[in-house]
Formats: C-alpha cells, structure tokens, sequence
C-alpha cells in the first residue's frame, strides 16, 4: 500500500534474541519457545512484504492468523526469569528503566533488578498480519488486528501509524481525532515528525467532515512541530479546495 509516511518495512526492529526462558500463558521457557517458533515464519513474511510479493505474502498469511489468533489482547506481565526480570512491553521497559536508574521499587521488583527487554514478537505479528490484511484490501479485517496489536502492545509506533492509514481507507473520520489525540497524549518518544504526521492526518479527517477550523488548526499545529511537513500542505490544500468549492 502507498502509505510513505508510515516508514519502511525493514525500519521495523525485531529486538533481542530471547535467552531460554518463557509463555503465552505460562513459564519463561514456553514463552521464549513459541518466539523463536514465530520469528522464522515473520522474518518471512517481512520479506515478501517489502518485495511487494503479493501472492506469497497472500499465501503465508492464513498461517500468520493461526498464530496470531489465540494470543491474548494483552503483554504478558514482567516476570523473574532466573537472574533477570524479563520485560515484555517496550514502552513499559522504559518505565522500568527509569525505576531502575531512580533507585525505585516497580511492580514488585526491586531497585536493582536486572531488567530485560524482551520481544515475544506479539507487535510483528500484528503489524504483519494486519498489513497483509491492508494489501489483500480486507481494511475491516485489518483495523480489527491493528487493534488488537495496539491491546497487546499499546502505543506501538507502527501499529499507530498502520491504524491511522486503515481508518482512512475505511472513511472511518470520525474515529481518526480521538484516537490520534489519545495516543498523543499517552506517547513518550515519537519525534516531532512524526506527530506532525499524525496531526496533519487529523487533519485530513476533520476536512472530510467539513471541519475547515479544526483542519486548519490541525495543519498549523503539525507545521509547528515541522515547517516543512508534506501533510501539513496536504491539508491546507485541501482546505483551499473545500472552500472555493462552497
């Protein structure tokens, strides 16, 4: 699909390797079981994705949704592995890490845990079945995996930005502010770039529904965070349009 500025596929970081340990719903060893399991078959289908190989990415896809389908809409909760406290949500980690480095206590462990990102490939998944989805022009089906990467891995910059395009695609306007604004909100370190992005979508929404201030407001907010952000002109095009038509 020819959404440029939701990234490149191979921006997409699988994080460290698993050391033995963990479960969907059980110990640390089943956990680090099913993961390594996972990688091969995502590995693969990011491939496929970035070559455009449409019938093998079709193809791969029902055997992503088999994975995919009996995960729980959550992250599994850190968890002691052995010597380290294995952490399963980025965005959560960072707030371990900074228990860490502050001396505090978090969720039970203490100060000086030995905390460890680990992936379980949950947000991969998703991304990637939820994309396939996109490309096979199933939007409802790929708004649904979006969201429920976004359950399991909240806040995740690729899901967000993969959301944002499907409610687009699906003139889902409507749902385009408060989503946005609640991410927004919640967020702690996307670039200015990229929230301008976000916001000009916003935009983009507001136009299709006949909100010319809340577009130009949208489009002068994401100029603010960047000057020369292309959707920013986008929706102030737009705009120029809605008004000379009326």
């Amino acid at each position: 699909m020819c959404k440029d500025w939701l990234g490149t596929i191979a921006a997409i970081a699988l994080l460290a390797l698993l050391a033995p340990g963990t479960a969907l719903a059980g110990p640390c060893e089943d956990k680090a079981a099913w993961a390594a399991a996972v990688r091969p078959e995502i590995e693969r289908a990011f491939a496929l994705m970035k070559a455009q190989d449409k019938p093998g990415f079709a193809a791969l896809l029902p055997a992503l949704q088999k994975r995919y389908a009996p995960l729980p809409a959550a992250m599994p909760a850190a968890e002691r592995c052995g010597g380290e406290v294995r952490v399963y949500d980025e965005h959560q980690y960072l707030a371990y890490a900074d228990a860490h480095k502050a001396g505090r206590a978090i969720d039970g462990f203490p100060a000086d845990a030995n905390f460890v990102l680990t992936n379980l490939h949950y947000a991969d998944l998703a991304y990637a079945v939820g994309w396939i989805q996109y490309e096979l022009e199933d939007y409802a089906g790929a708004k649904a995996s979006y969201a429920k990467g976004l359950a399991i891995a909240p806040n995740q910059h690729d899901l967000t930005r993969e959301y944002v395009a499907t409610l687009l695609s699906l003139s889902a306007f409507g749902e385009m502010a408060p989503f946005i604004d609640k991410f927004l909100a919640s967020d702690r370190d996307m670039d200015g770039p990229g929230r301008a992005n976000l916001i000009a979508a916003k935009g983009i929404g507001f136009v299709a529904q006949g909100d010319i201030p809340g577009a130009t407001n949208a489009a002068s907010q994401a100029k603010a965070l960047d000057p020369s952000n292309e959707y920013a002109a986008l929706v102030l095009n737009l705009v120029a349009q809605k008004q000379k038509a009326n």
